[in-house]
């Protein structure tokens, strides 16, 4: 998380200088300080002079949430790593933390609606996926960056839940890889293994895809759309299409967008700018 992460999390929209200052004193006062509550590290990137920092759980951190918290946390932040992270790693990492604080801050505003799951891709890794196709048994790793179920309320009582498989797309998959991303989805939804570990058979699947600059990230979200379709064709099911969702977001602007009730997203089969939970 940055410093911008947290605020939004967790303090009012004019408290960034003092959660900087809080987050840096837990880290140590220094990028790369070991053995302290956060590990602060600068976020890689192609150009020069950038001074964004970078806030991870560090060996103290873990000590604390295990022994005083109680939570089973396993892991921390290892320095050695730093140096093989690069920028788009790093990146990928930054929106799925500014998706799921955009969700938990936008329900914590919403009198309809409150965000009761949250499963991310670390979480989800420890459950193998086995998906069955013509006879034949293979283990296929069906990871979603993150798993959010909403829950929608009508006059303060339940109506309706909402769930959401969410994956960030940073353009490096071509073609036939991102088809078979796709595939692997549809599979994993119609075989009911997804109605299996999520104990719900509703499901939107959310592709958000980031780039540079407006003109890339809108191609490739097109790009992805259009893939997308093909398969469903190819599948005979295109009646599926309103199962998937695509946008296109820059870092710098998730906080800014409404993901949750404004039209920013796309069907496969409509170039109609449509709600993520409309369908």
């Amino acid at each position: 998380m940055t410093a911008l992460d947290v605020t939004h999390l967790l303090f009012s929209p004019g408290s960034k200088v003092y959660v900087r200052d809080l987050l840096t004193s837990l880290a140590g006062r220094k990028d790369g300080q070991e053995n302290h509550y956060l590990y602060r590290f600068q976020l890689p990137h192609i150009k020069t002079g950038n001074t964004e920092r970078v806030y991870t759980l560090g060996s103290r951190g873990r000590d604390f949430l295990a022994n005083e918290a109680g939570l089973p946390v396993t892991w921390y932040y290892r320095p050695e790593k730093v140096k093989h992270f690069n920028y788009g790693h790093v990146l990928h990492n930054l929106i799925l933390t500014r998706f799921l604080v955009s969700a938990h801050s936008w329900c914590a505003k919403q009198p309809d609606y409150n965000l009761t799951q949250t499963r991310i891709c670390y979480e989800l890794t420890k459950t193998p996926v086995i998906l069955r196709e013509k006879g034949r048994e293979e283990v296929v790793n069906v990871i979603p960056d993150a798993w959010l179920m909403f829950e929608k309320l009508q006059n303060g009582t339940h109506d309706q839940w909402l769930p959401v498989l969410f994956e960030i797309d940073r353009g490096t998959e071509y073609q036939q890889k991102f088809k078979e991303h796709v595939r692997s989805r549809l599979e994993f939804v119609r075989s009911g293994e997804y109605a299996k570990l999520f104990a719900t058979k509703a499901v939107k699947i959310a592709y958000v895809t980031t780039g540079d600059t407006p003109e890339y990230r809108e191609t490739r979200r097109r790009t992805m759309c259009k893939w997308t379709q093909e398969v469903l064709v190819d599948l005979h099911k295109e009646n599926w299409a309103g199962l998937f969702r695509f946008t296109s977001i820059l870092l710098g602007e998730i906080y800014k967008t409404s993901f949750f009730e404004h039209p920013v997203w796309f069907r496969p089969d409509s170039d109609i700018r449509v709600p993520l939970f409309d369908s």
